[in-house]
């Protein structure tokens, strides 16, 4: 092994714990068993997962596997590897923040070690987003966050205001009677948690809807709807502002709540590995800590 790779290595262990599994050297990935740091029960194990998995079918299907000509916006972006796969599927412009210096400090090694033209990181709450002067997004991810935010509506409403296409919203639920936002507090400490503590769960994705529609957003298409554990379950939404955006795509013309029923079966077949790779990843953030792996193929 040379210097360069050993070196290597050893940066993706100081900065670890990881959760995205991005390659950064032919055979040297972040998501590597063999170079996760040791445990820290305040902090959390996170799982591990591939976030061009998701991200490169979803864009195949929406816009023919290229954002060229399209800037990404990744709210909550965690070590930035949606940040990445944008800029390599073609996006000139993607951002990505997150309110923990943890994520942020490993998508700015990331952007010493692969193509990062066009991408741009920041360190700061999603509260802080609009005083940024940004100018808007034609693509929203906005995964991972609602749940750990302590007013998930008005933050929704901040990532749709900068938004001009389509919002793609990937959030845990709880299932229970009526439609409604759960109280879900929550650990300020472990690092796939939020900093507030007072954060809140939708019961599914009907309340997510009427959330998507009135930040102007109203049509919709559910990716996933797959159960976790501890009674959770995790979604995945695209939101539209027009129906347009969904015409000549596996999520048809007529843009109403369908879920994978309404796809074809190349769509499902091309997605079908990247849901299951989120249900397992997610599955293992809901267990207990005790129970959780340090990492987990994708």
């Amino acid at each position: 092994m040379t210097g360069e790779r050993r070196a290597l290595r050893e940066d993706i262990t100081r900065l670890g714990p990881w959760h995205h599994d991005v390659e950064v050297a032919p055979g040297i990935r972040t998501g590597d068993p063999a170079l996760a740091p040791a445990s820290d029960p305040a902090r959390g194990t996170p799982s591990v997962i591939r976030p061009s998995a998701l991200l490169t079918p979803l864009v195949q299907e929406l816009f023919g596997g290229s954002l060229a000509g399209r800037s990404f916006l990744d709210c909550a972006c965690n070590a930035g590897g949606y940040v990445f796969g944008a800029t390599a599927l073609g996006s000139p412009r993607a951002y990505g923040f997150d309110v923990r210096r943890h994520w942020i400090d490993q998508a700015e090694f990331l952007a010493r070690h692969l193509p990062s033209d066009g991408a741009a990181f920041g360190c700061h709450d999603l509260a802080d987003l609009p005083g940024r002067g940004l100018e808007p997004f034609d693509v929203t991810l906005f995964s991972g966050i609602f749940y750990h935010l302590p007013d998930p509506v008005a933050g929704l409403r901040i990532a749709a205001t900068l938004t001009r296409e389509v919002l793609m919203v990937n959030t845990s639920t709880l299932p229970g009677s009526g439609d409604a936002l759960m109280l879900n507090p929550e650990s300020d400490t472990e690092l796939m948690s939020g900093v507030h503590r007072l954060a809140w769960l939708p019961t599914g994705p009907r309340v997510m809807d009427a959330i998507l529609g009135w930040c102007g957003f109203p049509y919709t298409r559910l990716v996933f709807d797959r159960p976790t554990t501890s009674g959770r379950r995790r979604i995945f939404i695209l939101a539209a502002r027009t129906p347009e955006i969904f015409a000549g795509t596996a999520f048809g013309a007529t843009a109403t709540r369908g879920g994978l029923a309404g796809w074809t079966k190349a769509a499902i077949g091309r997605l079908g590995g990247a849901t299951r790779s989120w249900r397992r990843a997610h599955a293992r953030m809901a267990a207990p800590p005790t129970s959780r792996p340090s990492s987990s193929p994708s």
